[in-house]
């Protein structure tokens, strides 16, 4: 009887280290669209909000845990980029930038629903670790705008 007595206690210190563990763990920002594991390599998405409208050109505000900077300054960035498709990204190198119709993450985006996607990166575009995205509504999209694409992908950097 003893035995199984510690068992029972075994087990249920065990279930409350996990509840105690799972529940403590969130990104500690109110923003729904983070993810990841949180800490120093974090980004919260403060303008636009999840779920607004907008218009291009719109400004994009972060937070970041990490100090954002230029690429050759070996500081992180984050690339900018709609509906998953980062192989048309911007360059996001402070905490507020405008997105104009030149950027590249919005040449050829059309009206309507699209996930915004933010991806902390190292210096040398290389990931660093945290994903996040919210949902906008694009009131006037990039795909009205002429193309000055220079065939280079990914914003020219």
């Amino acid at each position: 009887m003893l035995r199984l007595t510690k068992r029972v206690r075994m087990l249920t210190i065990l279930g409350a280290t996990v509840l105690v563990a799972t529940t403590g763990c969130g990104s500690g920002t109110a923003d729904a669209g983070n993810s990841g594991s949180g800490g120093g390599n974090s980004v919260t998405i403060n303008e636009p909000a999840d779920g607004a409208s907008i218009d291009i050109p719109f400004t994009l505000s972060v937070d970041s845990g990490q100090e954002l900077g230029s690429t050759d300054s070996g500081k992180h960035h984050l690339h900018l980029y709609f509906d998953g498709d980062d192989s048309k990204y911007e360059v996001i190198e402070s905490d507020s930038m405008e997105i104009t119709s030149e950027s590249p993450a919005v040449k050829g985006l059309d009206s309507g629903e699209h996930e915004l996607d933010i991806s902390l990166r190292n210096a040398d575009h290389s990931a660093a670790g945290f994903d996040t995205n919210i949902t906008v509504n694009v009131n006037s999209g990039g795909g009205d705008q002429p193309s000055d694409d220079d065939g280079s992908g990914g914003g020219g950097y």
